[in-house]
């Protein structure tokens, strides 16, 4: 139940972002999940969910761009 209020949360919050802001979130996750890869192939990562959490962040993202790319090519 804690996790659908986080990713309602994180919906919320990126609906608020430009294509810009967009842009930069996507960059700061797939740094992130770059990271964490590293972190587990040295088995330095303690919670390895963090990679399929980045994984459903870049996801939501690319969602949320496509959405925006399709209503500036309408109006």
């Amino acid at each position: 139940m804690a996790n659908n209020k986080l990713a309602k949360a994180e919906r919320q919050e990126l609906s608020a972002l430009d294509a810009a802001g967009l842009n930069a979130a996507l960059d700061e996750t797939q740094k992130k999940q770059w990271t964490d890869r590293f972190a587990l192939g040295k088995r330095q990562l303690n919670d390895t969910a963090e990679l399929r959490n980045a994984r459903k962040r870049i996801a939501r993202i690319k969602t949320f761009q496509n959405q925006l790319m399709q209503q500036e090519a309408k109006g």
